[in-house]
């Protein structure tokens, strides 16, 4: 028995309506299938380590001392909710965004947490199911020439192995620099121009002499978009447009924040802008701790909370100090305060809100006792979501937690929920959009649409 080749390898199967990518594209161009209603793109910042949802969106001013923490609440332009002072440009923007309070996971794990997170699905040994943005490219294609469907900013996710079982063909294009350096520019996309004809025109000896055996072969066609789409990343200079952040006002770009995150969330607008169908942001700063490597920063906050989440000013004495990396700028709270405020703003203006779902969540919670050096440890029982744009409801606070903040007081949503409503703000159909390329068909989404969530 002949093992399959490269090109039924990378042959797609059931797809949205249960046809294949290149027979779906065919018929949109046919007629005989309606395109989506509109082409919404997806802004994730992955709040990689887990944000405290007592320190952001959902306050416990009233729980016993050692839960509550040391911030205040305050008041915000929605009446009746409340989220950390901390967070002061959000809270005149609470109109624009939903809160889900009642958010629930099941590992604790950063792994499997994030895994769980990013599909939707809780992985069972090595993560098989790919990751949001890698089936949405894969089911959707290329959106705008030379620009790659999934972007990474500075990598997918961390933790998780994004493409599963789909293969490198619909991993993300990652951009792990920092963008608010002055000579900031996209790696990796340059060749001298003879050096790239000689091998364009290998690739195409070597692909005719595959044409003789596989003149009618659907899955060729597949390898071809595949193979034109890397071409078209190459020549024709869109990434670097879209990456070329001095177009934009030095007022707005300072409004993003002039650190590596604020201007992280300012490309990904521009990513989205120019084409990108997913951009993942990992918000992790470079510093503190854990910021020596360019996707190490965390929110993984087991120590000194509430200095760490503002500062990453080297500590006076301790353990920490002996380890600590510098960087300039703000912490990740206030960065996640500006940008992430800005990044409504701007979207709104442009008028890109309604046509771009913007997600804000940590793969689990924290405890709700603070523990001996002062910080929070993994909470996977209880957490909280920010969403916003693409049809979500601004305003809403969807669920609550007990008064110590230690479980769903309300109807709990997990991972699985929140897949099922990212791929509905997408303007696809959970229940009957198969994974594609996998031989028995299977949803990719096993959860419900919450209740409350959409305008």
């Amino acid at each position: 028995m002949n093992s399959p080749s490269r090109r039924d390898a990378l042959q797609i199967g059931m797809g949205i309506f249960g046809l294949s990518l290149p027979g779906y594209l065919q018929a949109v161009r046919a007629g005989t299938v309606a395109p989506s209603r509109r082409e919404v793109s997806c802004i994730f910042l992955f709040l990689a380590g887990g944000i405290s949802q007592f320190e952001s969106w959902d306050p416990k001013p009233d729980a016993p001392e050692g839960i509550r923490g040391l911030w205040k609440p305050t008041r915000t332009n929605v009446p009746g909710t409340i989220i950390t002072e901390k967070m002061p440009l959000l809270a005149k923007m609470m109109d624009q965004v939903a809160i889900v309070r009642s958010w629930k996971g099941v590992s604790g794990g950063h792994d499997s947490a994030s895994q769980h997170v990013m599909s939707g699905v809780l992985p069972r040994g090595e993560q098989y199911l790919p990751n949001f943005g890698c089936v949405y490219s894969a089911l959707r294609g290329t959106k705008s020439t030379g620009m790659p469907s999934y972007v990474g900013l500075p990598l997918d996710a961390r933790y998780t192995r994004p493409t599963g079982y789909l293969g490198p063909a619909y991993g993300s294009f990652n951009i792990d620099d920092d963008p608010s350096t002055p000579d900031f520019q996209v790696k990796g996309l340059s060749i001298p121009r003879e050096r790239f004809g000689d091998r364009n025109v290998l690739l195409q000896q070597i692909d005719n002499l595959s044409r003789l055996g596989h003149s009618e072969n659907k899955p060729l066609k597949v390898r071809e978009s595949v193979y034109d789409e890397a071409v078209a990343t190459l020549t024709s200079g869109a990434i670097q447009k879209a990456a070329n952040l001095g177009e934009e006002p030095r007022a707005l770009r300072e409004r993003y924040g002039m650190n590596i995150y604020g201007q992280r969330v300012l490309l990904a607008r521009r990513m989205v802008e120019a084409g990108a169908r997913f951009v993942t942001i990992n918000h992790a700063v470079q510093g503190g701790l854990f910021g020596k490597g360019k996707t190490n920063g965390t929110w993984d906050n087991h120590d000194d909370i509430f200095g760490a989440m503002m500062t990453f000013a080297r500590p006076p004495s301790g353990v920490a100090a002996a380890n600590w990396h510098s960087y300039d700028g703000p912490g990740n709270l206030p960065q996640l305060d500006m940008s992430l405020s800005t990044l409504l703003d701007d979207l709104k203006q442009r008028g890109l809100l309604d046509t771009t779902l913007v997600v804000a969540m940590g793969e689990f919670g924290r405890t709700p006792k603070i523990n001996k050096s002062a910080g929070r440890d993994h909470y996977p029982r209880a957490g909280c979501v920010l969403l916003a744009g693409a049809g979500i409801k601004g305003g809403a606070v969807i669920g609550a937690t007990d008064r110590s903040g230690s479980e769903p007081a309300t109807e709990p949503y997990g991972p699985h929920d929140f897949a099922a409503s990212i791929y509905h703000a997408l303007g696809i159909d959970h229940h009957t959009t198969y994974y594609p390329r996998l031989p028995r068909p299977t949803a990719i989404a096993e959860g419900k649409v919450i209740d409350g969530l959409f305008a």
